[in-house]
C-alpha cells in the first residue's frame, strides 16, 4: 500500500478541494507560470469562447514582444509556449473546433517572430511548432473549413517557412483537405516552383516547394509524380535513393527499387578491421539505405546475396540489427549453431567497447562477463554510456564484471583530472562497495578494499573527488 506521504493523485485529492484551492492560490502568487495556467483552466470552465478570449490574449502578447529570451529563461518560455499549444487542442478543439483552427493558425504564425527572439540550438522551440502543425491537421479534420482557402492558408504558411519548423505542415494537413483543396495547393506549389529562377546553387525556397508537392504525391499515393519531383542529380544520394526505394517497394515495384538504389550505394570508408573505429553501435554510413536495399534483394529473389551483406554488416561492426535478420531467415536448429559462432566470433571483436555493446544489446550478459573477465585490460572507462549501462544490466548475475567497468571508469576520471565526472566516479565507487559482499572470488583482480586503497596513494590530491565520496558515505 503507497505511502499517505506519496505525491500521487488520491492523496492529493485526499487534502480536499478547499485545501488544494489554497495552496494553488499561494503558489500562484509566486509564480507566473502556475498563474497562468489557473486562468486558463477556470476560463476553460467558463466555455469556449472565453478559454478562446484568453488564449488570443496571450498570442497576442507573444507576438508583440521584442526581448530576446536568455538561455536561463528559455525553459520556462518553452513551457509556456507549449501550454498554448496543449490548451488549444485539449481544452477548446473538442467542444469548438472552428474557434481552435483560428487560434492554432495564429500560434503557427508565432514561429518567425518567436524563432528571431531565442536561441534554439537545442530544437525545443522548433518541436512546439512541429507538433502544432499535426495537431492543426486534426483540427482541420474536425472544423471542416473551406478547402480552398484552407489551401491558400498552407500555400502562405510553406511560403514563409524560413526556420523549417513548419516542414510538415502539408503532411498534416492533406485529410483535411479534400480532393478541391489537394487541387488548389498543388496548382499554386506548381506554379510558384515554375517561377524559381534556375541555379546551380541550392535554393531553399525551391527545395521546401518540391518537398511539399511529394507530399501531396505521397498522400495521392502516386509514386510516379513522387519520383518526377526528385533532381537527378540528388538520386545518387543514398538518403535519397532510399526513399525512392521505399516508395517502390510499397508500391510492388521491387525491380524498379533495385535499379534505383545500387547506383547510390554508399562508399565505404574503412572498417574495424582496418583499425578505423567507429562507436559502439554504428550501423554503417547510410543504414536506411542498407535496410531499402535488403528489402529490395529479398523481394526480387535474391535472398542469398542479402543474407551475405547482413553476415558481412554483422562481422563488420557487430551489427545486432543484421545479425537478428540473417538468423530469422535461416531454417530450424541452424540458427542455433549460428548464432553460437556469431558469439564467439564477439567475443574476439576487435573493438572491446563495441563488442561489450554488442552483449549487452543482444543480450548475452554471461558472454558480456565473459569479454570483460577475459579482456581487462581493453576497458576504455572514457565509454561512460556504454559501460555505466552494462555494469547495471550485469550487476545481479556478474557482480566482478560490473565491478570492473565501474573501476575502468573511475580511473578514467580520476587520471584524466575529468572533474565534471567526479559526482559520477563517487557514485561508481559507492556501487562497487554495495557489492562487494557479493563478490566470493576475486579471481585475481584487487579486493574492494585493495582497490580503494591504491585509489588513495595514486590520487589523493584529487580533494573534489574525495569530498564528492565523503558526502556520499557521511
Amino acid at each position: 500500500m503507497a505511502s499517505k506521504k506519496s505525491m500521487n493523485a488520491e492523496n492529493l485529492a485526499a487534502l480536499g478541494a478547499e485545501r488544494l484551492a489554497a495552496i494553488l492560490m499561494d503558489l500562484a502568487e509566486h509564480d507566473a507560470e502556475t498563474k497562468r495556467r489557473l486562468r486558463l483552466e477556470l476560463a476553460g470552465q467558463a466555455g469556449g469562447e472565453i478559454i478562446a478570449a484568453e488564449i488570443s490574449k496571450r498570442l497576442t502578447s507573444l507576438k508583440s514582444a521584442r526581448s530576446f529570451v536568455d538561455w536561463h529563461k528559455r525553459r520556462d518560455f518553452v513551457k509556456d509556449l507549449d501550454l498554448q499549444r496543449t490548451m488549444i487542442v485539449d481544452r477548446l478543439a473538442p467542444a469548438r473546433p472552428d474557434l481552435a483552427l483560428d487560434l492554432m493558425w495564429r500560434f503557427l504564425d508565432l514561429a518567425e517572430p518567436v524563432l528571431n527572439r531565442v536561441d534554439d540550438s537545442n530544437g525545443t522551440v522548433g518541436e512546439v511548432f512541429r507538433a502544432a502543425c499535426n495537431d492543426l491537421g486534426a483540427i482541420a479534420s474536425a472544423a471542416k473549413p473551406d478547402p480552398v482557402r484552407l489551401a491558400e492558408r498552407v500555400f502562405t504558411a510553406v511560403t514563409h517557412n524560413d526556420y523549417g519548423v513548419l516542414d510538415n505542415l502539408v503532411r498534416a494537413i492533406c485529410p483535411a483537405l479534400g480532393d478541391a483543396g489537394m487541387a488548389q495547393l498543388k496548382a499554386r506549389l506548381t506554379a510558384a516552383q515554375a517561377k524559381r529562377p534556375a541555379t546551380d546553387r541550392f535554393d531553399g525556397r525551391s527545395y521546401a516547394l518540391r518537398a511539399a508537392l511529394q507530399d501531396i504525391a505521397d498522400a495521392e499515393g502516386n509514386v510516379d509524380a513522387y519520383l518526377a519531383l526528385v533532381p537527378a542529380s540528388a538520386r545518387k544520394q543514398p538518403g535519397v535513393a532510399a526513399e525512392i526505394g521505399h516508395r517502390l517497394l510499397k508500391a510492388g515495384r521491387a525491380q524498379e527499387a533495385l535499379a534505383a538504389l545500387e547506383p547510390a550505394a554508399p562508399k565505404r570508408h574503412g572498417s574495424y578491421l582496418n583499425d578505423d573505429l567507429y562507436y559502439p553501435g554504428y550501423e554503417g554510413p547510410w543504414p536506411e539505405w542498407e535496410e531499402v536495399y535488403l528489402e529490395a534483394l529479398d523481394a526480387t529473389g535474391q535472398r542469398e546475396r542479402a543474407q551475405q551483406i547482413r553476415w558481412a554488416a554483422f562481422e563488420e561492426r557487430l551489427s545486432v540489427t543484421r545479425l537478428r535478420a540473417y538468423l530469422k531467415l535461416l531454417p530450424d536448429f541452424d540458427d542455433v549453431l549460428v548464432e553460437e559462432k556469431a558469439m564467439a566470433y564477439a567475443l574476439a571483436f576487435p573493438s572491446f567497447t563495441s563488442a561489450l555493446h554488442f552483449f549487452v544489446e543482444w543480450p548475452n550478459l554471461p558472454h558480456a562477463a565473459r569479454l570483460i573477465l577475459s579482456r581487462p585490460g581493453e576497458i576504455d572507462g572514457n565509454y561512460y554510456s556504454t559501460l555505466d549501462l552494462a555494469a547495471r544490466k550485469l550487476e545481479g548475475a556478474h557482480p566482478l564484471a560490473a565491478t570492473l567497468l565501474r573501476r575502468a571508469m573511475i580511473e578514467d576520471t580520476l587520471e584524466g583530472a575529468k572533474s565534471r565526472r567526479y559526482r559520477h566516479a563517487a557514485r561508481h565507487l559507492m556501487e562497487a562497495e554495495a557489492l562487494a559482499p557479493a563478490i566470493l572470488d576475486y579471481a585475481g583482480f584487487e579486493s574492494h578494499e585493495e582497490f580503494q586503497r591504491r585509489l588513495k596513494a595514486q590520487h589523493a590530491r584529487k580533494s573534489g573527488f574525495w569530498a564528492c565520496v565523503a558526502e556520499r558515505t557521511g
